[in-house]
């Protein structure tokens, strides 16, 4: 009977050391706001992104999708973020008549996607 009550307590205490082994992505949150602002001179598009991190090396945004008209036309990869407000700059060539879709991926978990027409 020792045994067995042995074998349950160690059955337990291995699991319950693997679960707190796993990654923590409840604590992990999609980026918050996105602010996109279009210099038609420079035809540079600029991407503000909110996403609080208490450790941008390992919970960060990898990833910045832009499209335009539909179209894949730029991508940034990222490693971690320089703070929890940060720039992007891309450079896409762009006419009033166009319409771009930003999407920024958080690495654990969530996405923001914005819609942004430069206007003239």
């Amino acid at each position: 009977m020792k045994k067995t009550a042995a074998a349950r307590i160690l059955v337990i205490l291995v699991s319950a050391l693997f679960v707190l082994s796993l990654p923590c992505t409840g604590l992990a949150h999609s980026p918050d706001r996105m602010e996109v602002v279009y210099d038609h001179k420079a035809q540079i598009l600029s991407v503000q992104i909110t996403h609080p991190s208490n450790n941008p090396d390992r919970h960060y945004v990898r990833e910045v999708i832009v499209k335009k008209n539909g179209l894949v036309v730029s991508r940034g990869e990222y490693s971690k973020q320089a703070g929890d407000t940060f720039v992007y700059t891309f450079h896409v060539p762009a006419t009033g008549a166009d319409t771009f879709e930003i999407t920024a991926i958080c690495n654990i978990r969530g996405s923001i996607t914005v819609k942004y027409s430069p206007g003239v």
